[in-house]
C-alpha cells in the first residue's frame, strides 16, 4: 500500500484524533507480538519483564498515547505511539495495522520527528475524528437506550 502520513503529537493535537486512538485502543486487550522489528528490540534494549507483560496484557488505561500516525487522505490513524513508565524510566510500543507491536523503545529526550501543529490537515483530520467519534457515541447512545427498553419490557426490577 502508498499512501502518505503524517504525525501527530499529543501536546499538539487534535484532541478529537486522541480521542479517538484512545476509545479505539481500549477496545483491545490483546496485541500481536510476532513482529520481528519487536521482538529483536525487546531483546536489543533489555526491556524488563513487568513491562513485557503490561504490553501482553494491553491495557490502554494504563498506558499513555503520545503520538500517532494518520493517513493524509483519509485522516485516520494507522498507527499509535503509547507510554508506560516504571521504574524511573519511560517505555514505548509502536502498534500498527491488526494490533501488531511494530517496536518497543526506551524514552530519549526529544522528539522523533516533525508534527503537524496547525493548518488544513490539522483541521481535516480534527473533522474526520470528530466526525466519527460522534458516529460512536451515537451507536452508543443507541445500544445502551436499547438495552435498557429491553430490561424494562422484561420486567427487570433494576428500575425501581
Amino acid at each position: 500500500m502508498n499512501f502518505q502520513t503524517a504525525r501527530f503529537h499529543i501536546d499538539a493535537g487534535p484532541q478529537s484524533l486522541f480521542d479517538r486512538v484512545f476509545a479505539k485502543m481500549s477496545e483491545v486487550n490483546s496485541l500481536d507480538l510476532h513482529g520481528d522489528h519487536y521482538r529483536q528490540r525487546k531483546i536489543e534494549r533489555n526491556i524488563p519483564a513487568y513491562v513485557l507483560d503490561k504490553i501482553t496484557n494491553f491495557n490502554a488505561a494504563e498506558w499513555r498515547p503520545v503520538m500517532c500516525e494518520v493517513r493524509t487522505d483519509k485522516g485516520k490513524f494507522i498507527n499509535s505511539t503509547w507510554e508506560l513508565n516504571f521504574d524511573g524510566r519511560a517505555y514505548r510500543i509502536t502498534i500498527g495495522f491488526n494490533n501488531l507491536v511494530m517496536t518497543v523503545v526506551t524514552k530519549k529526550v526529544g522528539g522523533a520527528g516533525k508534527f503537524v501543529t496547525g493548518g488544513e490537515l490539522y483541521d481535516f483530520v480534527a473533522q474526520v475524528n470528530s466526525a466519527l467519534n460522534q458516529e460512536k457515541k451515537l451507536f452508543l447512545d443507541r445500544a445502551k437506550s436499547f438495552y435498557y427498553n429491553r430490561l424494562r419490557m422484561t420486567g427487570c426490577g433494576c428500575f425501581h
